[in-house]
């Protein structure tokens, strides 16, 4: 019997250690991806599912699967770790197939412009009067406040060695109650998406951006080089919508 009370020590003593540890690791991780917190603030708040809608196309025959693009393929892969790591829980969305019932009970991550994903052009028109500057996207060109972003191509190769790409973070304009966020990412082309894309999940990028914009809503413009499949981001500036 003398020797219970230190086994029981021991044993509590272990529990502790484990329970320290999971929160020390928990803690580590939170602060590793501050930058990304700052940035999904508004739908880790909320508590809502994310709905990432990809741009999708019907296939060749009526009963073919729908079709998306490699490049959001991409994003979709490089979200996904970010996205477990801050603790948001989402759901695969085909724009064919959204009603606005379902996109009213979801925060929503919209990839692809207006001209390509459906979903995206539905929700450009309902933002339009609220977007703090004129964006002009029927080109393949981007033009925002009077400047005028335009991809260039390589003229030996011709494929694109420069291309911009637009994120907006704004209320979900699906939702009546105004109580989920939305963010549309689309580019001039593909790459344009995909690197624009990392404004939301790259630490160094994501760190600019929210340093720039803060807890408001925002519209970013961001130039990608293209090296093959490889390309690099950078912002080039952003808009704050009006305060609520």
């Amino acid at each position: 019997m003398d020797g219970l009370p230190s086994v029981f020590a021991e044993v509590v003593g272990g529990v502790l250690l484990v329970l320290g540890t999971a929160t020390a690791h928990r803690a580590l991780g939170a602060w590793k991806t501050r930058a990304e917190r700052r940035i999904w603030r508004p739908i880790m708040k909320n508590g809502r599912p994310l709905g990432l809608v990809l741009t999708c196309r019907h296939g060749p025959l009526p009963r073919s699967t729908h079709r998306t693009s490699i490049n959001e393929v991409r994003v979709l892969l490089e979200f996904t770790p970010t996205l477990d790591k801050i603790g948001i829980e989402y759901r695969i969305t085909d724009s064919l197939d959204a009603a606005d019932s379902e996109l009213s009970t979801a925060n929503l991550l919209i990839l692809g412009g207006p001209a390509v994903n459906d979903v995206s052009r539905r929700a450009f028109e309902a933002i339009q009067d609220r977007l703090p500057v004129s964006i002009n996207l029927e080109e393949v060109a981007i033009t925002i406040a009077n400047r005028r972003y335009a991809p260039e191509y390589d003229a030996e190769v011709h494929k694109v060695v420069k291309d911009y790409g637009l994120v907006v973070r704004c209320q979900n304009p699906f939702d009546p109650s105004r109580g989920t966020a939305a963010f549309l990412v689309m580019g001039c082309h593909g790459f344009g998406t995909a690197g624009s894309a990392r404004l939301l999940r790259d630490p160094g990028l994501a760190r600019q951006l929210a340093a720039e914009v803060d807890q408001r809503d925002f519209v970013a413009i961001a130039e990608i080089r293209v090296h093959g499949q490889e390309y690099g981001t950078r912002i080039v500036e952003s808009f704050l919508f009006p305060r609520r």
